[in-house]
């Protein structure tokens, strides 16, 4: 359900996909997907492509449980769940059974009530075309957890769909919200008399004889097919599962039952006519698209395709404008929007990391040279300002940003919102990693001849040290700095540092009194009084310090 694409111009999005060209070559695809799926230990790549009535298979590395991916291997499948949801209210659409322009407030439940803006309500519609002024993601939802949707139930949505207040009138812009088309399914499934998943099954699953998909609901375990998510940068990550919000991610499938969803998506089979009303054009989406109910259509090429990644998994189903040709992609980590792209588009080739890299024959205890990411495809070339005030870094094809130094091997760029620590063994610059919009990626540093400098970057974070339950609640209470208050507050076990109209988000204790985020570089210290009691914290972040006092 995360977006494949980082936020800011610094990282790359989700590509434009154009229409096939001309055939790709079988062999120099599969060395391709091997090369991908080789970068990290465990991870693996689904492939189908539909041509012209031909069907062409191809899989890449393990499924991380000790067997190969194959067309059998389920993965998370991410948001591309949302084009279920979207194609059982097309189905109950045609069958009169719901009209799109209905409000939402018909099919809530005894006691939730829909936000309306002078006097307009939120519609379907406006649920499956991303524009109902309803946020990407609840307040009252932990969106930082290990397994952020597990808990979040039926309750809380309706809890925050009751106290929301929207700041523009339904149906007046677009903004991708997961909330919104979890909320869609459960409407969808409230009308039926039923459960999301059962609804899906009877309307979607079994008309296209998709019988290995599944739902990774909580509580509930985890079918044995099921191949096991890596992050970004290779390393294993848990499942995700979901409550309330499972039509907007929640789907396990296969590339075998992918393939199916994808035939009825070109037009054939059974279902057929439903998954084309889902894909109509209807409204403008994202910058360059239309969308139809949740599809995705560029506006240059009419490709028609949606995109999903967890914290372990991606997936992208994208289909050509005359539905002659359509992909499917599955991993279990490695980024895919690329190679959907090639495959509709061979002039547009799978990034790689570099075979030669003449930046990198620069000192290596410098910053400059070209630093990638082979799970992801990407990389980055540094370079030094002319008025050595900082580095210039690309992400490449796009244009280098300025970033500042902030800290020793840190630096920091207000454009994009992003920083970029770099990492040292012996002194040597071997890679780096970049923090921005909450996630983290790192890349190698790579030498003249395209080899890496190291085999693998240490981890990113200290080790984690377990504090005992009176030493945690010492730190809970309100701290006052002069932009604000930061509030600690503790969740079970896990202590949470919130600054004032920003979320709340978990510090992990490095040693006592000390802690550090996983989603922001930055880190908190905890100062005592002569007493031995917590008395102040100081925040430190791209090199600056701000301390709190407690309050009193």
């Amino acid at each position: 359900m995360r977006s494949i694409a980082l936020a800011a111009a610094l990282l790359v999005a989700a590509p434009a996909i154009p229409a096939l060209s001309q055939t790709t070559e079988p062999p120099a695809l599969q060395a391709a997907l091997d090369a991908r799926a080789g970068a990290a230990a465990g991870t693996g790549i689904a492939l189908g492509i539909i041509d012209r009535g031909q069907t062409r298979i191809y899989a890449a590395g393990s499924a991380g449980n000790g067997r190969p991916v194959d067309e059998k291997t389920l993965f998370e499948i991410g948001s591309v769940t949302k084009t279920f949801t979207a194609t059982a209210l097309a189905a109950m659409v045609q069958a009169g059974q719901l009209s799109l322009d209905d409000p939402i407030a018909e099919y809530l439940p005894a006691g939730a009530h829909a936000p309306s803006k002078e006097g307009v309500p939120i519609t379907l519609l406006d649920l499956a075309e991303q524009r109902s002024g309803l946020p990407r993601l609840p307040a009252n939802m932990d969106a930082y957890s290990d397994d952020p949707y597990a808990n979040y139930s039926l309750a809380d949505m309706y809890a925050f769909l009751n106290g929301y207040t929207l700041t523009r009138d339904p149906g007046a812009l677009y903004e991708y919200s997961n909330y919104g088309i979890g909320l869609l399914g459960q409407l969808l499934a409230n009308r039926a008399g039923t459960s999301y998943p059962q609804l899906i099954r009877r309307l979607v699953l079994d008309p296209l004889g998709m019988t290995d998909t599944a739902f990774a609901l909580a509580p509930a375990s985890d079918p044995t097919a099921l191949a096991v998510g890596h992050d970004v940068n290779g390393a294993v990550v848990p499942v995700w599962h979901a409550q309330s919000i499972a039509p907007a991610g929640a789907i396990l499938s296969n590339l075998d039952d992918m393939l199916r969803f994808l035939r009825c998506n070109m037009g054939m089979g059974p279902l057929s006519q439903t998954c084309l009303y889902a894909q109509q054009p209807r409204a403008d989406g994202a910058p360059g698209y239309r969308i139809g109910l949740v599809w995705n259509i560029n506006s240059t090429n009419g490709v028609i395709s949606h995109n999903g990644a967890t914290s372990g998994f991606r997936a992208t189903v994208a289909i050509a404008r005359d539905r002659q040709t359509g992909v499917v992609v599955l991993s279990n980590g490695p980024f895919v929007d690329d190679i959907a792209t090639h495959v509709l588009s061979p002039g547009d080739p799978i990034g790689a990391c570099p075979a030669s890299v003449l930046a990198s024959k620069a000192d290596p205890a410098s910053y400059a040279g070209m630093y990638c990411n082979a799970l992801a495809g990407i990389t980055f070339a540094v370079n030094g300002r002319p008025d050595a005030s900082g580095l210039s870094i690309a992400l490449l094809p796009q244009r280098a940003l300025a970033f500042r130094r902030v800290d020793p091997d840190t630096f920091y760029s207000e454009i994009v919102d992003a920083t970029v620590t770099f990492v040292r063994e012996n002194d040597r610059i071997v890679g780096l990693r970049l923090f921005q919009g909450g996630d983290l990626l790192a890349a190698m540093r790579y030498d003249a001849r395209g080899r890496p400098f190291a085999s693998q970057l240490p981890p990113a974070f200290p080790a984690v040290v377990a504090l005992n339950d009176s030493t945690l609640h010492q730190y809970v209470g309100s701290y006052n700095a002069n932009f604000g208050t930061f509030t600690v507050t503790l969740r079970g076990r896990q202590l949470y540092v919130q600054l004032t109209n920003q979320p709340a988000l978990p510090v992990y204790a490095s040693a006592k009194d000390d802690f550090f985020y996983k989603v922001v570089l930055a880190e908190i210290r905890f100062a005592r009084d002569t007493s031995g009691a917590v008395a102040s914290l100081t925040l430190h972040q791209n090199g600056r310090d701000v301390t709190a006092a407690r309050a009193r």
